[in-house]
């Protein structure tokens, strides 16, 4: 690592690896933008297909992002220029997947080439929650690797009604069938986040919970401001008994279906009871603020290149949030 790193003026250089969608692709280019116009110096990681596609960097933060290109391996019978999300449907998703897990080799390489020049080595990976080989790489060439989770919410929506205690990540990543606590409509609604894909051997869940367990530290694209009520969660998520949040329609346990009752009790509820209202416009008055807030975002990303700075030269260690 460069010895300047730890120093507060010094610039850092981040290594950022999405996953090929562009709803994560677009976010972490806007992220790399943000971290460049601070001065610090960002590889941008993914196909070459996807990054021409990508809208080029804003012209004051070009000069420090480096878009690096990583040839997607071929895997019989997905098509070709198929790299990203939008190309692929139904079986050619898990060949995607198949693709995208061969990323690792040449990742390796392009870490290694970085790390064995003192001024080119990165101080920090960042990488998506999917992306298992990009912490794995990290840890052996003794990088710090922070894993860029989705929403509270959205974990929390991933996770099912059972028994089983443990991390969303950790404990399902060995699930293949229904275990007899879970509903049957809610496990063929989030099954395919835990069954392994035929093509590939690997479910999505595995492939999270192997990022989990390489990463220095976890961090969330979220804020206090947006999720004040979910944020407390993420630890029991992570790995601790959780509880549900909002407002639910009754359901059918059988088949998950709703009934025209339940749905008119939960109308109801929003529309005319006022406590019940008068929270969900407060909360829409709070997300609309937040949103249009830029001195916030930019104090957020502040805090998290701070953070970084402060770990910078931790190499692996156990996750944190």
């Amino acid at each position: 690592m460069d010895a300047a790193a730890g120093s507060p003026s010094s610039p850092l250089r981040i290594v950022l690896c999405p996953w090929l969608a562009f709803g994560h692709l677009l976010p972490y280019l806007e992220l790399a933008e943000r971290l460049a116009l601070r001065g610090h110096r960002v590889s941008f990681v993914s196909t070459p297909g996807n990054l021409a596609r990508l809208p080029p960097p804003r012209s004051a933060a070009a000069p420090r992002v480096d878009l690096v290109a990583l040839p997607l391996p071929r895997v019989e019978g997905l098509p070709d220029g198929a790299e990203s999300t939008n190309s692929v449907s139904g079986e050619t998703f898990e060949l995607l997947w198949k693709a995208f897990d061969g990323l690792g080799a040449p990742f390796a390489e392009f870490l290694r080439a970085a790390c064995a020049v003192e001024g080119t080595r990165p101080d920090w990976v960042i990488a998506d929650t999917f992306n298992h080989w990009a912490a794995a790489v990290a840890v052996e060439h003794n990088v710090p690797c922070a894993m860029l989770l989705p929403t509270a919410a959205m974990i929390a929506g991933w996770t099912v009604r059972s028994s089983i205690a443990g991390s969303v990540f950790d404990e399902w990543a060995d699930v293949d069938e229904r275990p007899p606590a879970v509903p049957r409509y809610e496990w063929e609604g989030k099954s395919k986040l835990y069954v392994k894909h035929s093509a590939s051997g690997m479910s999505i869940v595995q492939r999270a919970s192997l990022t989990l367990q390489s990463c220095t530290i976890t961090a969330i694209r979220s804020c206090a401001e947006w999720e004040g009520e979910v944020l407390p969660l993420l630890p029991a998520l992570l790995g601790k008994p959780g509880k549900k949040v909002g407002l639910l329609v009754p359901r059918d346990e059988n088949d998950g279906s709703f009934d025209r009752e339940g749905v008119a009790r939960a109308v109801r509820a929003v529309m005319l009871e006022e406590d019940t209202r008068s929270v969900f416009v407060a909360n829409a008055l709070e997300m609309q603020k937040v949103v249009a807030d830029e001195k916030l975002q930019e104090k957020y990303i502040d805090e998290f290149v701070q953070h970084l700075r402060s770990r910078a030269g931790d190499g692996h260690s156990a996750p944190c949030c």
